[in-house]
């Protein structure tokens, strides 16, 4: 690579990277802004004993269920198949 090759090169990535640090310095400074309360818009805390806090509502119920498919193969088990299948490894055995 000549000289000028390398140097307009290194302009371009130069410009590149501080386009990128900027554009993100900025969406940081515009997320932080924008997600500030108006100073109308405060919520008053109620006092809560500490005994009232440890305790879950009364009526309250949460139930989770989780349904797989009769032949499935978590996404973890089928990358960790895939990358051994390039290295020559065994695949990982059930």
């Amino acid at each position: 690579m000549r000289v000028d090759q390398a140097t307009s090169w290194y302009r371009r990535m130069s410009v590149v990277y501080a386009v990128g640090a900027w554009t993100t310095l900025g969406s940081l400074f515009y997320l932080g802004r924008k997600k500030s309360k108006p100073p109308g818009d405060e919520v008053e805390q109620k006092d809560v004993s500490r005994n009232e806090m440890l305790e879950p509502p009364k009526g309250f119920y949460m139930e989770t269920i989780v349904t797989y498919k009769e032949d499935f193969v978590p996404v973890t088990d089928r990358i960790l198949n895939f990358l051994k299948s390039w290295t020559g490894g065994p695949g990982r055995e059930s």
